[in-house]
């Protein structure tokens, strides 16, 4: 669909008694400039990522391609550098990550080591260094289940009730304790206490029942300490081991509220107002709720009740006087009582109809009070679409009610915002509306067969239209045995809910994509709701009137670049001095010259992660000793997820048929590795036996965490919060996790060489340097313990030169840095690795092995041609099943599709 369809401004005069022409149009045409402007100086960026399945387990890849549009969807050629963190739920960073953006495009994979992840509920967000400038709403954000079948020494299923929640409050607990296996941990010792806000409120031993099952009733003096308290059960599977699992209680506690949404705005007086309505329970996810409004005498006026995830609407006819309250009841037993907002005694509103095929029907409509104080005045219909003013009317308020028909051909697909305005610029009324044209853009997928034997070819065809015609795009298709992975299709993302809703409207969204498939009536009036319920993101009027433009502090990125200022030994800066840029392991080099205030500046490097670049300086009268000095980069604080209600409580338990899949193809691969022999000589690493001060430690840590873990990180104590495994970073300290949540502060003590350090003294280590870190969380001899009165030790060891013959006088000179030169190791882009697709073209490799693939095909780089198509060619697994092809992107104009596809593996 073409942008300048919609750029194009055009007020309409429509032509009806009800609708007549003003003379005075300063007003609307200033509030048309002002808000072109805002779109043209500052637009909005978009990021969608297509990740290869829904969810995954410790050590699958995750696959994703990212697409980056306008906020009209367009492919956008704005920024060339794309960000993608991965966070894990305590909101700290996991890994971070830099992909070049091509022909609108990045692809990306995360590989998940079973050595640096755990089971959790993480999330990936992405953004440009443009979207740093606006809210941080606008990033991509997608929660990321993943369970662990490789690590996991139990598996445990909790439910939770919360009791008496104002009077001696108390939670149910009702914990399932299984082996790896799914084998019941039957008639075991279970130690358990109740942690509240680092204070041990409540302890006991109880013994599981033959299913494996322990019930707990989990008391205190008040609710909150319920609310923040930790559960941690210690099961004594056998003599010699104990099995920790920690429970969060929040959320225990059945609770329920409900929001208001007058159409327009606002209830006015002997109005005929549609007011919707949003329920939502404890966690933040919608709830079912039915009830009664009555008015202040007691009488039933109107019966309420939800029809999807809490929303619902119902009409009311405000009388002068009288206030309005609803007796509720929720899904859960809550009952209550809420008020209705106040009715306004004069006011003017707006009603929407977008559920006819061609026409929005816009009314607005004001009360007797206010038509006679503002008869005949102007007022001002506008409506606009991602930002950008695509209708817009005046007309005299001649009469009470007036209505319009707009046509639905004058929109993209998406939400429109439908403002009413006085001659001042002020909105009055605003109501939210969507829009989806069925005949726009298609996508459809067809295969050879229908079903397939195992290891057997899959040929695969790609068309796509628009307007019925065959059209370029980029697109990018999975394909993944359904069978194992098991999902629902309402709880996935797509491009779709992402660039059509979830990037337009504020707030967490409740399943988005459910209002995108298997599209009915019940589903588009559903999205009406959500369109009431909901408010809208873009600039607001108000701001673009009062001229608040937004503070610019990142431009978009044209590439990787790297400045700086060049200054002598006493700070001065250098003009004119000759600085080169060298990337050994890549071949990369480059030159550049500094201005009259010293500053340099290196455009569209090009550097792998992790790779090593050197920075020289020259200048004119052979100075030396200059200082080199980069320029930092910013980076977007790591904020609470908006999308928190979706994590899961009991993740390796919703997983388990994918994990017990995973964790039959894994031990394969673990066995496979076990089997190979290495003779060479074993070179010893560095660790806290080499330094007089540790030795009193035990030989073996508890834990070991070698340098392939913190591959790919920033910043090294970052990514060392969320991989020190039985450790808990609080108030720039770890802490032994046990020790912790039984309410004790004893710091744990850090080393680095052997030298003890202040924790925060790790955010000047290179992660590139740190060869291993060693975990004790205990000090049996405590040596350490009495000396720095810690408990724990935290050892960082870093790289070690191979020690060979003697060193002369030049190999010394050569371990000190050289005068003017600064050697650095930058975030550059992800390294690139391609998915593997075997090929079964011979007897034996259609025999040979096994093959437990979930995933059999994954391709972000699916370009149609201009008769529309694209072929592809892959190979089934050893897994029987449905298999579910997802193909989506967009085509050159920027139009959206999405296509799912199944065939059988018998």
């Amino acid at each position: 669909m073409n942008l300048s369809r919609f750029l194009f401004l055009t007020v309409f005069i429509l032509f009806q008694s009800l609708f007549a022409v003003a003379q005075d149009t300063l007003s609307l045409n200033k509030l048309i400039e002002k808000s072109q402007k805002v779109v043209e100086d500052y637009p909005f960026e978009k990021v969608y990522l297509h990740f290869d399945k829904p969810y995954y387990a410790v050590g699958d890849t995750i696959w994703f391609k990212a697409y980056v549009a306008l906020g009209q969807d367009q492919p956008s050629d704005l920024s060339k550098v794309l960000y993608v963190d991965l966070i894990s739920e305590n909101d700290t960073l996991v890994r971070a990550m830099k992909l070049p953006i091509v022909n609108t495009s990045a692809y990306g994979s995360i590989t998940l080591d079973p050595l640096a992840y755990k089971s959790g509920n993480y999330r990936i967000r992405a953004y440009t260094y443009w979207m740093i400038n606006f809210s941080e709403d606008l990033y991509f954000s997608k929660n990321i289940p993943i369970g662990d079948a490789i690590n996991r020494k139990i598996i445990t299923n909790i439910t939770l009730k919360g009791e008496n929640p104002t009077n001696n409050p108390s939670i149910n607990a009702s914990i399932k304790f299984q082996d790896p296996d799914g084998n019941a941990y039957a008639n075991k010792k279970v130690n358990w206490q109740l942690i509240s806000k680092f204070e041990t409120i409540a302890r006991g031993r109880e013994t599981t029942d033959a299913m494996g099952k322990l019930a707990l009733k989990l008391s205190a003096s008040q609710k909150a300490a319920l609310d923040t308290a930790i559960l941690e059960t210690s099961l004594e599977a056998d003599v010699s081991r104990l099995i920790t699992s920690t429970f969060p209680l929040k959320n225990a506690f059945a609770d329920a509220d409900l929001q208001f949404f007058p159409e327009g705005g606002d209830l006015i007086e002997n109005l005929n107002t549609k007011i919707a309505f949003k329920a939502i329970q404890e966690k933040g996810l919608g709830i079912a709720v039915k009830g009664d409004v009555v008015d202040n005498t007691g009488k039933i006026i109107s019966k309420i009740e939800s029809q999807h995830l809490g929303m619902g609407s119902f009409t009311l006819l405000p009388e002068s006087g009288k206030t309005y309250s609803a007796n509720l009841s929720f899904a859960n037993g809550i009952k209550k009582t809420i008020p209705l907002p106040t009715a306004k005694k004069s006011g003017i509103t707006i009603s929407v109809l977008s559920t006819t095929p061609a026409n929005i029907m816009v009314q607005i409509s004001a009360n007797q009070a206010y038509f006679n104080a503002h008869q005949d005045k102007n007022y001002y219909l506008v409506a606009r679409s991602k930002g950008v003013i695509t209708f817009a009317a005046q007309a005299a308020l001649n009469t009470t009610t007036i209505g319009a028909a707009i046509p639905k051909s004058k929109f993209p697909d998406g939400i429109i915002q439908i403002t009413v305005f006085n001659t001042k610029g002020e909105p009055l009324a605003e109501r939210l509306a969507f829009v989806k044209h069925s005949n726009v853009s298609s996508l459809n997928l067809t295969s050879d067969k229908k079903i397939y034997g195992i290891r057997q070819p899959v040929k695969m065809n790609v068309v796509a239209k628009t307007r019925n015609l065959p059209v370029e795009g980029n697109f990018s298709i999975s394909v993944y045995n359904e069978s194992k992975v098991p999902s629902n299709e309402d709880d996935e993302s797509s491009i779709l809910s992402s660039f059509l809703i979830s990037s337009e409207l504020q707030g967490f969204i409740e399943k988005p994509n459910y209002y995108f498939h298997q599209i009915n009536e019940k589903k588009a009036a559903d999205l009406d709701l959500l369109m009431l319920t909901q408010g809208y993101r873009k600039f607001s009027y108000k701001d673009i009137l009062a001229g608040k433009e937004p503070i610019i502090e990142f431009l978009p990125e044209q590439g990787m670049e790297f400045s700086g200022v060049l200054r002598t030994s006493n700070g001065m800066p250098v003009s004119n001095g000759s600085l080169k840029l060298v990337v050994p392991e890549s071949r990369f080099y480059a030159e550049t010259k500094s201005n009259v205030r010293g500053e340099f500046k290196f455009e569209n490097v090009t550097i792998p992660d992790s790779m090593e670049a050197s920075i020289s300086a020259r200048s004119s009268n052979a100075a030396k000793n200059m200082m080199i000095m980069l320029n930092g980069t910013a980076f977007p604080a790591i904020t609470k997820n908006k999308n928190k209600s979706e994590e899961k409580l009991n993740i390796d338990s919703l997983l388990l048929p994918y994990l017990d899949h995973s964790k039959r193809q894994y031990r394969m691969i673990t066995q496979m590795l076990q089997e190979v022999v290495v003779t060479s000589t074993v070179i010893k690493k560095p660790s806290h036996s080499d330094h007089p001060a540790l030795t009193g430690l035990p030989s073996m840590p508890d834990h070991l965490i070698n340098a392939d873990r913190f591959q790919g990180c920033t910043v090294f104590l970052s990514c060392l919060q969320s991989t020190a495994t039985g450790l808990t970073f609080a108030d720039n300290n770890f802490y032994v996790t046990r020790v912790f949540n039984s309410g004790l502060r004893v710091p744990v003590q850090v080393f680095l060489n052997g030298m003890p350090v202040e924790t925060t003294y790790l955010n000047n280590v290179q992660t590139a340097e740190v060869d291993n870190v060693e975990i004790f969380l205990k000090d049996d001899l405590g040596l350490v313990s009495r000396t720095y009165n810690t408990n724990g030790v935290l050892v960082i060891n870093t790289k070690k030169a191979v020690k060979g013959t003697a060193i002369s006088a030049e190999d010394l000179k050569k371990l000190f840095p050289p005068s003017n030169v600064l050697t650095f190791k930058p975030q550059g882009y992800l390294k690139q690795r391609e998915f593997y697709i075997p090929k079964y073209l011979t007897a034996e490799s259609k025999t040979k092995g096994a093959d437990y693939r979930t995933t059999v095909y994954w391709n972000p780089r699916v370009f149609t041609d201009v008769n529309g198509t694209m072929a592809m060619e892959f190979y089934n697994s050893d897994n029987k099943g449905t298999y579910k092809a997802v193909v989506e992107g967009t085509d050159i104009e920027g139009n959206l599709s999405r296509f799912i596809y199944r065939y059988k593996v018998e």
